[in-house]
């Protein structure tokens, strides 16, 4: 009989045990952290009406000791023309795989605006003038521009800053420019 109820013993402690795995609490301690608020950087925040990548929150340290970018899209492009200094030397090769990846998706592996986003979207503009054809307007861009532009945008292009790091986006520029719109 001892052996029986040991056995019956063991059984219902293994019942028990594998029951009260599987247990959900329907109580969070934090619930902002249960289910955290994501920002989308391509939208406006909902509070301050800004992109959520250009504007650190208040009193933090800058990540790699860079600051908030001092220039807006669209509204200080002049500005940052003149005022942004470009690096003595380029990365050709690096600046050639992130255009590749960032920017052929949209503007085509040789810049003419052929990349597969076109069919969908209507409006983007070429780097490249085509063989034969006059030059298009990006082609008489300065390197701060096309930088300042890969940072925070144009028209309906969204800024890369949160994506690309800085010095990469100066080796796309530099890039766009000293090759890809190099004419024959």
């Amino acid at each position: 009989m001892t052996q029986q109820k040991l056995f019956l013993v063991s059984i219902v402690s293994a019942l028990m045990l594998t029951a009260c795995a599987d247990t959900r609490r329907e109580y969070k301690y934090f619930d902002d952290m249960h289910y955290s608020p994501g920002g989308d950087t391509a939208k406006f925040d909902r509070i301050g009406k800004r992109n959520y990548d250009m504007a650190e929150p208040e009193n933090t340290v800058t990540y790699l000791g860079s600051g908030k970018y001092p220039y807006k899209k669209d509204l200080d492009t002049d500005i940052a023309t003149r005022s942004l200094v470009a690096p003595a030397k380029f990365d050709m090769n690096r600046g050639r795989k992130r255009y590749d990846i960032f920017c052929a998706p949209c503007h085509g592996m040789t810049g003419l605006a052929d990349g597969p986003i076109t069919k969908k979207f209507a409006g983007i503009k070429p780097l490249v003038a085509a063989a034969g054809q006059p030059a298009v307007q990006a082609e008489g861009y300065p390197i701060a521009k096309l930088y300042h532009i890969a940072t925070v945008g144009q028209g309906l292009m969204q800024g890369y800053a949160p994506q690309i790091q800085e010095k990469d986006r100066w080796d796309i520029a530099g890039y766009i420019k000293i090759v890809l719109q190099k004419r024959n």
